[in-house]
C-alpha cells in the first residue's frame, strides 16, 4: 500500500478517496494487516533469541521478514488506519490507538462516535487521561455522562476550577464604602476548589460494629480452640454466604456485630469450645447518584463506607447557586436526612452525616436566602441563612464583631419588595439578650455593614515637641501640666522656657484654641502657670532655637575643619580653634584676625581685631578674644608656603635618577639635572622636550584668538562667494570649500597645545653659565629620550617612511632615498623639524643659504636647504602644493596652524592628502 504524502492538489485528493473506498470495501484485508502486525509484535516479545531475519508464520502460512511487516503497517495512511480501526474489536482498537502519533490520534479521535471516545478514554491510565483532559477540556462533559466502576477505579483526579464571581457575589459588589471595601465571597464554596479531589473507593479500612453487610462484601472467618478453621467468603447477590457444614447462611442486612453473633451460634451447633473472629476483606462498592446544583452531577461508584460528605466532595460540592445548608439524602423516594455543611465547616459537627447505600440520591437544591456581612467582623462573607434567622445569627456566622467594630450604628441595606433599596440602622451596643434590634429578622439580599469606630481617641492628652517622651497619656480628672512635665528631667536639653502651648478643642463645635503658659515658672513651682488639662489637650514644648536664631561664628584658613560653628556663651578664639580641629602645619602663628560686624541704625561697619594665635592658645587675655555672633576668624598661611609647595619640576627619561624635584627660588635647570645625577649614556639631549604650563596657557589663548578671527573671515568670505557665484557649478565649489574650512576649524578647536618650548639642552649642558640655562617655574617638565636611529620623511614623496639615519647625510639624501618628491609637492615650502622642535624651511633660503648647528659633527654647517644635515629624530616634511588663488587661502592658513601646533607639541604628522 503506497503511503499518502501531505501534498496539495486535485490528483492527491482523488488518490486518497480511491484508497479510502478500497479499504471500506475490503475491511478484511486491513484487519489481516493489523493482525499480522500484532502477531509479529507478540512473536518478537516471546522469542528474542530467534533470528533477526525470520519470525513464526504470520497468517496465510507465510514467512514474512521483520522489516516487511513494519513497512506494511507503517505505510498505511491516516485515513487507512481510521478504516482499519472501525473494523477491530475493543482491545485491538486501543492497542492500535496507542501506536499512533499524536497528530494521528487527534485526527482519528475527532472521527469517532461518543461511545467509541468513551471506550478509548476508559482504557487509558491516569497519566495519559490527565494529558488528554488538559489538551481537550471538553472531554470532561463526555465523561460526566456515565461513570462506571472501572473508570472510577482508574481515575483519581478531577479538576475543580474556580467558578469566578457568581451572580450573588456580583449583587453585593460595589455597594461597600471605602473603609470596608473588601469584596465579599460566598462562604464555604472555596473548600471545593482544590486542584485535585480524590474519590477513589476506600479499601482495607477497619469497619465498625454498625457496618451493614451486603452483596460483594468479602470477609475472613477465623475459628480457634479445639477446632482451627479459616474461611474466606464473599456475600453473593442473594445476600448469602456458603460455608462448609453450615450451607448457605443469609447475612445481607446484618450489622457486623450481628453477623459475628449469628455465625458464632451456627458454629456452636457443630464445634464445642472455640473462639471466633471476623476480619473484613474487600469492601463492596455502592452506586450513588448526585443531582441538582452539584458541580459534577452524575452517577458515582463509592465505597460502602461512604457518607453524605464523601459524596459531596466526590461531586466537587455545589455550584455557587446550590445550597450548602440543605443537602438532602433521598432513599427509596423518601428524604432521609438534610445535611447542613455550615455545621461541618464552622463547628466540625458531622452527626447528621449518614452512611450511604446503593441507589441513594444526593440532591443539591437551589441556594436559599443569602445575606452579606461586611466590615469589621472576623469572617466577612456572603452567608446562606435559614428562614427566620435574625441579625444575631448573621453576625455569629461571620465569627462575631472585631474589637474596632462600631455597634451603635450597624447598617443593613435591604431591597424592599423588589422595588427599592432602603437602609436600616441598629444599635447593638449593650447585651444582645436585651436588645430588640439584635433580634431583627433578616431578609434575602440583606447586606449587614459593621463600620469601624471613629479614629479620634478620647480620654487622652498628648505631650509633643522638645521632650524626652513625646506620646499620648491617659487623661485623668484634675490633671495638670505638671503631671506630664514634673521636672526638667522630662525635657530635652535647651528647651524654650519663656513659653509653651496647649492646643485645646473647645466644645460644642470643638474648634481649636491656643493656651500659653510660662514653662520656666511652672517648673519653679508657680501654681498659676500649672494649668489644668482637658480631654484631648496637646501640650507642646519648643526647642530654645525654634523661637530665636542660633548664634554662629565662622573660621577660615589654616585649621583642619574650617566652617560654621555654634557660638556658646563666653566662647573665645581658642575655643573655636579647638572645635575646628586645631591648626594645620601651614598656620602662621604670629598674626591672625577676627572680623566683627558692628550693626548700626544707619550703617553697618566691620571691625578687624588682630591677635596672635600662639598667644591665644596660651590663654593670654588680650589675644584670646571673646567672640560675638557672626564673628569670622581668619588663620593665615605661613608666607610663601604655598609657592614653596608648588616649586616642583619633573625630569623624565634618560636621567640617572628621574622623578619630581623641588627647587629653590631662582634655581636653574642645570642645577636640578645635576641633582638628578645627570644624563645617562643613552640620553639624546638634541631631542629633549621641555613643557611649561605658562607657555601652554599662552598658546591656548593665541589659538582661541586666531580661531575667532578665522571664523569671522570664513563667514565673510563664504557670504561674498555665495553672492558672487552665478553658475550652479561655482555655488557647489564655494559650498564645498566652506565645508572643508569648517572641518579644519573643528580640528583646530579640539587641538590642545602642550606648552612645549624649544631648548638647546646640548648647549645648556656644555655651558651651564650661558643664558640657555634658564630659571625654573612650577610645573616644568623635561623629557629626554634615548637616541633614535631613524629620521622621518613625510608628505608629498613617493614613499613616505621612517629611514635609518646615516651620519652626515643631508636633506637631499633622504629625499632621494624615498624616490624624490611627487608632481603635487610644493618644494618651495619643504621644512625640516629638528628633534628638539626647531624648524628649518626652504622658504627661509636666501642667497646666503643656511647656517645651522650640526649635532652630529658638533659644528655649524652652511649651504642650501637641501644641504642641511639631518640628525636622528629629525623629520622632513614635503607639503602639498595648493592653489591659493582659488579660495583656498584660508584652508592653507588653517592647515599651517595645525602643523605649527603639532610641531610645538613634538608630534610627527603627515602632510594633508
Amino acid at each position: 500500500m503506497k503511503r499518502f504524502h501531505n501534498r496539495h492538489g486535485l490528483m492527491t485528493r482523488i488518490v486518497c478517496l480511491v484508497t479510502l473506498l478500497t479499504f471500506i470495501a475490503q475491511p478484511v484485508m486491513a484487519q489481516t494487516v493489523y493482525q499480522d502486525y500484532q502477531r509479529y509484535k507478540n512473536a518478537t516479545q516471546t522469542s528474542n533469541k530467534k533470528s533477526d531475519s525470520e519470525v513464526p508464520p504470520l497468517g496465510r502460512g507465510q514467512q514474512i521478514k521483520r522489516n516487511e511487516v513494519e513497512k506494511r503497517f507503517d505505510k498505511m495512511s491516516t485515513y487507512e488506519r481510521i478504516v482499519l480501526f472501525n473494523s477491530l474489536g475493543e482491545e485491538e482498537k486501543y492497542s492500535l490507538f496507542s501506536s499512533l502519533s499524536e497528530n494521528e490520534k487527534q485526527l482519528l479521535f475527532e472521527k469517532l462516535s461518543d461511545d467509541e471516545k468513551k471506550q478509548i478514554l476508559s482504557s487509558m491510565d491516569t497519566d495519559s487521561l490527565r494529558d488528554w483532559l488538559e489538551k481537550f477540556p471538553e472531554l470532561e462533559t463526555l465523561l460526566e455522562e456515565e461513570e462506571t466502576e472501572e473508570t472510577l477505579q482508574k481515575r483519581t483526579f478531577r479538576k475543580a476550577e474556580p467558578e469566578g464571581p457568581s451572580r450573588i457575589e456580583k449583587l453585593f459588589a460595589g455597594t461597600l464604602p471605602e473603609e470596608i471595601s473588601e469584596p465579599l465571597e460566598q462562604f464555604g464554596y472555596a473548600g471545593f476548589e482544590a486542584d485535585i479531589i480524590s474519590f477513589t473507593p476506600l479499601e482495607n479500612v477497619p469497619v465498625g460494629d454498625d457496618y451493614v453487610i451486603g452483596p460483594d462484601d468479602n470477609f475472613t472467618i477465623f475459628l480457634w480452640g479445639k477446632v482451627e478453621q479459616k474461611y474466606d467468603v464473599t456475600v453473593n447477590r442473594d445476600g448469602a454466604i456458603d460455608l462448609p457444614r453450615l450451607g448457605m447462611v443469609q447475612v445481607s442486612g446484618l450489622t457486623f456485630a450481628e453477623l459475628k453473633s449469628l455465625l458464632s451460634g451456627k458454629f456452636k451447633e457443630y464445634y464445642p469450645d472455640f473462639q471466633i473472629s471476623l476480619t473484613m476483606g474487600r469492601i463492596r462498592s455502592i452506586q450513588v447518584f448526585v443531582v441538582g446544583q452539584a458541580k459534577f452531577p452524575g452517577s458515582y461508584q463509592l465505597s460502602s463506607l461512604s457518607t453524605m460528605v464523601t459524596a459531596v466532595f466526590a461531586a466537587g460540592g455545589p455550584r455557587k447557586n446550590g445550597s450548602l445548608r440543605d443537602i438532602r439524602l433521598i432513599r427509596n423516594g423518601q428524604m432521609i436526612e438534610s445535611l447542613d455543611l455550615y455545621e461541618f465547616f464552622l463547628e466540625g459537627d458531622m452527626r447528621k452525616d449518614k452512611r450511604l447505600r446503593t441507589g441513594d440520591i444526593i440532591f443539591f437544591p437551589v441556594i436559599g436566602p443569602v445575606v452579606g456581612v461586611a466590615g469589621n467582623v472576623k469572617r466577612p462573607a456572603i452567608y446562606e441563612i435559614r428562614e427566620g434567622e435574625i441579625l444575631q445569627d448573621a453576625i455569629d456566622l461571620a465569627g462575631g464583631v472585631l474589637a474596632i467594630g462600631h455597634l451603635q450604628n450597624v447598617v443593613v441595606e435591604r431591597i424592599e419588595e423588589h422595588q427599592r433599596r432602603i437602609v436600616r440602622s441598629f444599635n447593638i451596643s449593650v447585651e444582645k439578650q436585651t436588645i430588640k434590634d439584635f433580634t431583627t429578622v433578616l431578609k434575602d439580599g440583606d447586606l449587614v455593614k459593621i463600620f469601624p469606630v471613629h479614629q479620634v481617641t478620647e480620654k487622652v492628652v498628648y505631650l509633643k515637641g522638645h521632650v524626652k517622651y513625646p506620646r499620648s497619656y491617659e487623661f485623668r480628672s484634675n490633671m495638670r501640666v505638671s503631671d506630664l512635665i514634673p521636672s526638667y528631667e522630662a525635657l530635652l536639653p535647651e528647651p524654650y522656657l519663656p513659653k509653651a502651648e496647649i492646643v485645646r478643642l473647645v466644645p460644642p463645635d470643638y474648634h481649636p484654641e491656643l493656651v500659653q503658659f510660662d514653662l520656666g515658672k511652672m517648673l519653679e513651682g508657680d501654681v498659676t502657670e500649672d494649668l489644668r488639662l482637658q480631654d484631648r489637650d496637646q501640650v507642646i514644648v519648643f526647642d530654645r532655637w525654634e523661637k530665636k536664631e542660633m548664634p554662629e561664628v565662622f573660621i577660615r584658613g589654616e585649621v583642619k575643619n574650617p566652617g560654621k560653628y555654634r557660638l556658646f556663651e563666653n566662647m573665645t578664639v581658642r575655643d573655636l580653634i579647638f572645635q575646628a580641629g586645631n591648626f594645620t602645619e601651614r598656620a602662621f602663628m604670629e598674626h591672625a584676625s577676627v572680623s566683627r560686624i558692628i550693626p548700626g541704625n544707619k550703617r553697618t561697619e566691620n571691625l578687624v581685631i588682630p591677635f596672635s594665635p600662639e598667644k591665644a592658645m596660651r590663654g593670654e587675655t588680650k589675644d584670646n578674644v571673646e567672640l560675638s555672633p557672626d564673628d569670622s576668624v581668619y588663620i593665615r598661611m605661613i608666607p610663601l608656603y604655598r609657592q614653596a609647595l608648588e616649586r616642583k619640576v619633573t625630569l623624565e627619561g634618560e636621567f640617572r635618577f628621574p622623578g619630581e624635584y623641588s627647587y629653590s627660588e631662582g634655581e636653574r635647570l642645570f642645577d636640578v639635572i645635576q641633582r638628578a645625577g645627570g644624563l645617562t649614556e643613552e640620553a639624546y639631549p638634541a631631542g629633549a622636550v621641555f613643557l611649561r604650563e605658562e607657555a601652554r596657557e599662552m598658546q591656548q589663548r593665541r589659538i582661541n584668538e586666531y580661531i575667532n578671527k578665522l571664523e569671522e573671515e570664513i563667514f565673510t568670505q563664504s557670504s561674498l562667494q555665495a553672492s558672487a557665484a552665478v553658475e550652479q557649478k561655482d555655488v557647489a565649489i564655494a559650498q564645498q570649500e566652506l565645508a572643508n574650512q569648517k572641518e579644519l576649524l573643528n580640528k583646530l578647536r579640539t587641538t590642545r597645545p602642550t606648552g612645549r618650548m624649544i631648548i638647546d639642552l646640548e648647549a645648556l649642558m656644555a655651558i651651564p653659565t650661558s643664558q640657555k640655562n634658564f630659571r625654573l617655574m612650577p610645573g616644568d617638565r623635561l623629557t629626554v629620550g634615548s637616541r633614535p636611529d631613524f629620521v622621518n620623511v613625510l608628505g608629498e614623496v613617493f614613499n613616505p617612511n621612517a629611514i635609518f639615519v646615516e651620519k652626515g647625510k643631508t636633506v637631499r639624501h633622504y629625499i632621494d632615498f624615498v624616490g624624490s618628491t611627487t608632481r603635487t609637492a610644493d618644494r618651495g615650502q619643504m621644512y625640516l623639524v629638528k628633534a628638539n622642535g626647531r624648524v628649518f624651511s626652504n622658504a627661509q633660503s636666501s642667497f646666503m643659504g643656511f647656517a645651522g648647528w650640526d649635532s652630529e659633527e658638533k659644528r655649524f654647517s652652511t649651504g642650501s636647504f637641501n644641504k642641511i644635515p639631518v640628525a636622528p629624530g629629525d623629520t622632513i616634511i614635503v607639503p602639498k602644493r595648493l592653489d591659493e588663488g582659488k579660495a583656498l587661502r584660508k584652508t592653507v592658513q588653517i592647515t599651517q596652524i595645525l602643523f605649527q601646533i603639532a610641531f610645538a607639541a613634538g608630534v610627527l604628522v603627515a602632510a594633508l592628502k
